[in-house]
């Protein structure tokens, strides 16, 4: 979006500026891409809340000032009214008249948002190299569905790249700057401009850019042209008439990768390749795309062989402090068992939990193991519905994550609406396997749940045969099955929902098998 004819922008702010009487500037946070430098990012100081908040400030004077400010203004207007747990919030945006120091009229825009204390996702591919297949697509799909959420609401995010994906340090993905670093005067370069395929395909053409990212530890700049935030470019062949490189696919920049995700990927960034198969448009048929063509018990193999051969692949280093919480419920586990702690689980190879939670052979045995639930498949569970529940936030439920969760579609009633008996996560230990407690930590509470179980997958709920039920007063609840059960499929079946909003849901905040 090119800024009006009579408008140019000038210097943001100093350091220690005030806005709106209580957003106190503190530092810039540089660098920021060339597409999005007219409004710098600044962390600020929410003096009367006393909070962290972040702030872009676009400053523009002369006479089509008003007509900068307007477009950034508007887009944070309506990405506040978006709500995903993914996108960070927006709190507050307007507009104050000042007067730079020839004593010419400015007008100071600033949006403020959420903080988010992350490492954007350039740096850590950058530092720890890509990220296993499993946690990629993880990652993908949880990104699809902040983008689906804005795409509900009639918005677009329009820059999607590694400096507006950050990673926390409990693991969780957010996403910042929601539809508004697009809204900058010079929000779009002349390559997106010549190329764009419209802002909701483009949207999905990005979030294929950054699974291939997460993959590669490349950015592939021959199919998009959003900045990569400092993170290498992917190599690219065949100069085209366009002056671009023809991408080379990510299983060719690294060995290991599922043939049928690389073709996911290719799908959707290659225009060649997408013409031979149905075009990829919606970040949902991305993500079901994505969940397809990935299968769990490869990126398992993948993964355990990584770690022998390189060390701690990067996935572990990242998780660090949630194996250090995980080795010591290991030591403890009858002291866990009896207080009902929950820990949360972590994406590492389940050979590695083990090691780490298991006594050394001289010690005593522990009472309870934890069950690693990120090395075996967790799907959603809804045979009396569309046969799909938000499959793509399933990951949520056991990612050792607080701040994310998975949680059912929103009914009229608690029990589900009258439509079916019931809604859940269906859990394959992949083989029989002695489990003497689940509990569920939860997003909100009311909701009532059975634990059932089975020898062999089945379509019907009923084929489950019910272990125990639960009622959850608070934000815990506890299934505890008979002693000596053992089984391969353990069904969580949740048969009454919390008042959310109006309506009635449920949420899994983490998932906690032990064994």
């Amino acid at each position: 979006m090119a800024a009006p004819p009579g408008s140019r922008t000038t210097s943001v702010p100093a350091v220690g500026d005030l806005l709106a009487a209580r957003y106190r500037l503190e530092r810039p946070v540089a660098p920021s891409p060339p597409v999005e430098r007219s409004a710098q990012l600044w962390l600020a100081s929410d003096e009367v809340l006393a909070r962290s908040v972040a702030a872009r400030v676009l400053a523009a004077t002369g006479p089509g000032r008003a007509g900068a400010t307007a477009p950034f203004l508007d887009a944070a207007a309506r990405a506040g009214a978006v709500s995903s747990p993914v996108l960070a919030r927006v709190y507050d945006a307007a507009v104050e008249q000042r007067t730079d120091a020839a004593g010419e009229p400015v007008d100071v825009a600033y949006v403020i948002r959420e903080w988010v204390d992350g490492t954007p996702l350039a740096q850590v591919l950058e530092r720890d190299g890509p990220y296993e297949p499993a946690q990629a697509v993880a990652l993908t799909t949880t990104l699809a569905e902040a983008v689906s959420a804005a795409r509900a609401a009639g918005l677009t995010h329009g820059r999607l790249h590694p400096g507006n994906v950050l990673l926390t340090a409990s693991g969780a993905v957010r996403l910042t700057d929601l539809s508004v670093a697009a809204a900058l005067p010079d929000g779009r370069v002349a390559a997106e401009r010549a190329t764009d395929p419209g802002p909701e395909a483009a949207d999905v053409r990005d979030l294929a850019a950054l699974l291939y990212a997460m993959l590669t530890a490349r950015w592939p700049a021959a199919a998009t042209p959003q900045p990569s935030s400092g993170l290498r470019g992917a190599p690219s062949l065949r100069v085209g008439s366009d002056g671009r490189g023809r991408l080379v696919s990510p299983r060719q920049v690294r060995a290991g990768v599922p043939r049928a995700l690389d073709a996911v990927v290719a799908r959707a960034l290659d225009p060649v390749a997408a013409q031979q198969a149905p075009a990829l448009t919606t970040p949902e048929a991305l993500s079901d795309a994505c969940e397809a063509a990935f299968r769990p018990e490869q990126a398992a193999r993948t993964s355990s062989t990584r770690s022998r051969s390189r060390g701690l692949p990067s996935g572990l280093r990242r998780r660090l402090p949630l194996l250090a919480l995980l080795a010591v419920l290991g030591v403890l586990g009858a002291a866990s068992f009896s207080l009902g702690r929950t820990v949360g689980t972590v994406v590492t190879p389940a050979d590695q939990v083990q090691a780490l939670a298991s006594p050394t052979p001289t010690g005593p045995a522990p009472a309870a193991v934890p069950i690693d639930l990120t090395a075996v498949p967790v799907r959603d569970f809804d045979p009396d519905g569309d046969g799909e529940e938000r499959p793509g936030s399933v990951p949520n439920a056991h990612d050792g994550d607080l701040s994310t969760s998975w949680e059912t579609e929103r009914y009229d009633s608690a029990d589900l609406g009258g439509l079916k008996d019931g809604v859940g996560l269906l859990v394959d230990l992949g083989q029989p396997r002695a489990v003497s407690r689940v509990e569920v930590v939860l997003s909100a509470p009311g909701v009532t749940a059975e634990l059932r179980a089975a020898a062999q997958e089945a379509p019907s709920s009923d084929a489950y045969a019910v272990l125990t039920r639960a009622a959850a007063g608070g934000d815990r609840l506890v299934l505890v099955p008979p002693d000596g059960t053992e089984q391969r499929y353990y069904l969580l079946w949740f048969t009454g929902l919390a008042p959310d909003d109006g309506r009635f849901s449920a949420g899994v905040t983490e998932l906690l098998f032990t064994g």
